[in-house]
């Protein structure tokens, strides 16, 4: 892909300010050209403006084929791509598109783009989308003055691979907001009609398409299997005589409010963490946040086996239950009758894969609460629901307090040692002749997926150099099994120290380490706990997801290059995958291009 392209990507600014910058974040590094159309003048913001990246045009008109009729005015390039602001182009669209530019055109053309629609804060798997006066696409004008691209006659274009996010709304009376500003354009439309107004004639031809809109959408596009959201959007998108009803629904389940109001019987709460040694780590703020807000409650968390030991000597927890990764449905029943006996009043899933969703179901609890990070949210009794994009994991995690009623009181992951455990690390470094007036670098070179990986040499070659500089000693860390992968580190630098603990022994050494660098991986979310000084070395995930922007900074540093090919989902990434591992594959690695030289600088820096 290419940042400058004969492309100008213009933005029909209909939604609130949050989303305008979410929008143009994702297309921030790709094309050169970027145009805001807005109705909204409280949008304007000098940020959006800085080095030239957008142009903000104002039009009044709530017609979003209006905002991007004023747009392309504005265009000097044949090629365009209309979208709205609460839309985010995937990396394999932004591939296609430009492979498509590159196809050329001649005549005037129209292509249409799926979606992705995130409706009521789920993501929906069947397209139900409002009756749209124009669609999100990529057109070619051959002369900019004489567009005459009309409403209607793209209805049998082609659709361009990949796809867009598309952020609908978020409530009940966000929608119904939606379907007023549809009204208001449809009503605008039939009094410039010059079809027959009569209201008798008129009010039977609305009942009538109100009937056939909401058969459409509820029964051929499948409607009815997206449960309560296929419903509200095929009764909104026809009329909105329940919307009272409906309206009370969301606000005193779908949002939480009967939890709400009974948090002083809740007595036993359990947390489902079904993630690796990161994910576990980023549970802590919310373990802490029940147990200080909900004091009189017991804390029970039920974790992977292999890593219950980081949430060794939690203060916050009552008690502590593994499962397998691959458990069968006996292991699944034997555990869910254990908890029973617990008489858990709210079970919480934080990672809501297919394996831990069929865990909760298993589970006897008088609320169940289903949080997923970016995917499909079901069975669930609050829909905490998915947002903004660039959230962390942590903050997402905080929405299920903030759905329930509770405000959250501080945010910091945290470990806790025993004073056996820094012993043992002590000792540790004196049985291999590691000295305490030294500085001391933790290396954890290796990933489970290759595509995370910043590379084994590379790991070397900044060992080599730290040494040399600065003469500090080198630990590098693997598991027994990775031994072999980190020999190249051996053979360079001879001198580093190699270790191969459990994750408690790996804690303390960690702790004992003045600064750790390591890959996108469990390690260095154990080492930001422990405030110890990190660096860590992003690739293909969302930086802000897993590391919290409030709490990776300072002395915690992420090397993050932003790549437009990058995106929540992972369509990129994971449209090439090794026949053998199924692991994605990548053959460019862009988002890890970065240098030994200026990895080392920053460690020096961390280290002074």
């Amino acid at each position: 892909m290419h940042s400058k392209i004969p492309l100008t990507i213009i933005i029909a600014d209909y939604a609130t300010q949050t989303s305008i910058k979410d929008c143009h974040e994702n297309v921030r590094n790709w094309s050169p050209r970027k145009i805001i159309v807005s109705n909204n003048p409280n949008n304007f913001k000098e940020e959006l403006l800085e080095h030239g990246a957008a142009e903000l045009v104002y039009c009044d008109s709530k017609s979003i084929y209006q905002l991007w009729k004023k747009g392309i005015k504005q265009s000097k390039t044949q090629w365009n791509l209309l979208i709205t602001s609460n839309e985010v182009v995937t990396g394999r669209l932004k591939n296609h598109i430009e492979h498509q530019i590159n196809s050329g055109s001649d005549v005037e053309q129209l292509f249409k783009v799926r979606k992705k629609i995130i409706f009521l804060r789920k993501v929906l798997k069947y397209p139900l989308v409002w009756h749209d006066e124009f669609p999100s696409s990529l057109i070619f004008i051959p002369d900019l003055k004489k567009f005459t691209l009309k409403p209607g006659v793209y209805k049998t274009n082609l659709y361009l691979e990949g796809e867009i996010v598309h952020f609908g709304k978020c409530s009940l009376s966000e929608s119904v907001t939606e379907v007023l500003r549809l009204a208001d354009i449809q009503a605008e439309k039939l009094f410039q009609s010059p079809e027959n107004k009569n209201l008798v004639a008129l009010f039977f031809k609305s009942l009538w398409k109100s009937g056939l809109e909401f058969f459409v959408n509820l029964v051929l596009k499948k409607g009815f299997r997206e449960g309560y959201e296929g419903v509200v959007f095929s009764l909104l998108s026809s009329t909105v005589p329940l919307f009272s009803l409906l309206r009370y629904y969301e606000k005193y389940f779908r949002e939480g409010k009967i939890i709400a109001n009974n948090l002083g019987k809740i007595q036993n709460i359990l947390i489902l963490k079904l993630g690796g040694a990161g994910d576990v780590v980023l549970a802590t703020p919310i373990i802490r946040n029940f147990k200080k807000l909900l004091p009189r409650a017991k804390i029970h968390v039920l974790v992977l086996n292999g890593v219950e030991s980081l949430l060794n000597n939690n203060p916050y927890i009552d008690s502590l239950t593994t499962i397998n990764f691959d458990a069968k449905v006996q292991e699944i029943k034997k555990i869910s009758s254990m908890l029973k006996s617990r008489k858990i009043d709210l079970a919480v899933n934080f990672q809501a894969t297919n394996f831990s969703c069929k865990v909760l179901d298993s589970l006897s609890s008088r609320w169940k609460i289903n949080r997923s990070y970016y995917y499909r949210d079901q069975n669930t009794d609050v829909l905490v629901g998915f947002t903004d994009t660039y959230r962390s994991v942590i903050e997402r995690d905080l929405d299920v307090l903030r759905s329930i009623g509770l405000t959250p009181v501080g945010k910091n992951t945290e470990l806790f040692l025993e004073k056996n455990e820094v012993e043992w690390a002590q000792q540790f470094f004196s049985a291999n002749s590691l000295s305490r007036e030294n500085k001391t670098v933790m290396i954890h070179p290796c990933s489970s997926l290759k595509i995370r990986s910043w590379g084994i040499d590379n790991f070397a070659h900044l060992c080599r150099k730290l040494i040399s500089e600065v003469n500090c000693q080198i630990i590098v860390n693997c598991s027994s099994i990775e031994l072999e992968t980190i020999q190249p580190i051996k053979r360079l630098v001879p001198e580093v120290c190699l270790f191969s603990g459990s994750l408690r022994e790996l804690l303390s050494m960690v702790n004992e380490s003045d600064l750790f660098i390591g890959n996108d991986s469990g390690p260095s979310q154990v080492s930001v706990a422990l405030d110890i000084p990190t660096i860590t070395i992003n690739g293909p995930s969302t930086s802000s997801l897993y590391r919290d922007p409030d709490l990776v900074r300072g002395k915690h540093y992420t090397f993050n290059k932003e790549v437009h090919c990058r995106d929540l989902f992972h369509t990129q990434c994971m449209s090439k995958k090794d026949p053998t591992t199924n692991h994605p594959v990548c053959d460019s690695m862009i988002c890890l291009d970065f240098s030994v030289d200026e990895v080392a600088a920053k460690a020096l820096e961390l280290l002074k």
